[in-house]
């Protein structure tokens, strides 16, 4: 069975919080068996400069998720286009 949404917000819980120190929102947009869709929002004060590449953060969702459930992980993220947006 594969993990629920609400497990896979719990496993990316640690990633929310280092992207919340910089104001951005991280939402888990789709779910399938081995596969996730990230969003990651930028609130009024997030600063662009601190968010790390892309390929960065997906290589740490991965991580999260195969401490959550141990399979090759298909990550997408969403990023936003410009701080405040």
């Amino acid at each position: 069975m594969p993990p629920s949404r609400e497990d896979i917000t719990r496993a990316l819980a640690p990633l929310s919080t280092v992207l919340a120190a910089d104001d951005f929102r991280l939402e888990v947009s789709h779910t399938d068996a081995h596969g996730v869709t990230l969003t990651i929002t930028a609130g009024p004060t997030a600063c662009p400069t601190c968010l790390v590449p892309e390929h960065i953060t997906r290589r740490m969702a991965e991580q999260h998720l195969n401490a959550l459930v141990r399979a090759q992980w298909h990550v997408e993220i969403a990023y936003p286009t410009d701080a405040g947006e």
